[in-house]
């Protein structure tokens, strides 16, 4: 695996992370990051499989013994850049979901790996600088999401149902 999930030398070789994963689900987390001080949520554009880009949560893999907000805080830094931080008071769970490594009709697919995320949504405060996989970062209006197809790995469903997530949070507030 390339390191560009700032997690230095507690990532393992990649022989044996190929290994792992030919074996057992990866844990990871997912972060649809909502814009401090906006009505906007933002996603990656990155490169997926079959040499295709999409737009994406912000996230990856769980390190052993990481605590999931150290986990995430590490993908917002890792992703977004050194002055990019996550609020994580605001975290908020949106479900867990599983990624198949073997394509199956209406699932979440991840060639590289089975993986199950835990995924939520949470404010981002401070200037955002795509970095590591992340190519650029799109703002969206959050009652305007992109069309499912522009989505990699199959991540529409995961983003609208963080967005209606956070609509029902609002509603319960009001």
């Amino acid at each position: 695996m390339l390191e560009h999930t700032d997690a230095g030398d507690r990532w393992i070789p990649e022989a044996d992370y190929q290994f792992i994963c030919s074996r057992v689900p990866i844990l990871c987390v997912d972060l649809l990051p909502i814009i401090g001080q906006t009505n906007k949520f933002g996603l990656i554009e990155r490169d997926t499989y079959s040499g295709g880009r999409g737009l994406n949560l912000v996230g990856g893999g769980v390190l052993l013994d990481e605590p999931i907000p150290d986990a995430l805080k590490r993908h917002v830094r890792a992703t977004l850049g050194g002055s990019a931080s996550l609020a994580l008071e605001t975290l908020a769970l949106v479900g867990v979901y599983q990624y198949y490594k073997q394509a199956k009709p209406d699932q979440l697919h991840d060639p590289r790996k089975n993986a199950v995320s835990v995924t939520y949504t949470g404010v981002l405060v401070g200037p955002i600088h795509p970095s590591g996989e992340a190519y650029a970062f799109h703002a969206f209006d959050l009652d305007h999401p992109p069309e499912l197809d522009a989505f990699g790995f199959g991540q529409g469903p995961v983003v609208y149902d963080g967005l209606a997530a956070l609509r029902a949070s609002h509603e319960k507030v009001f």
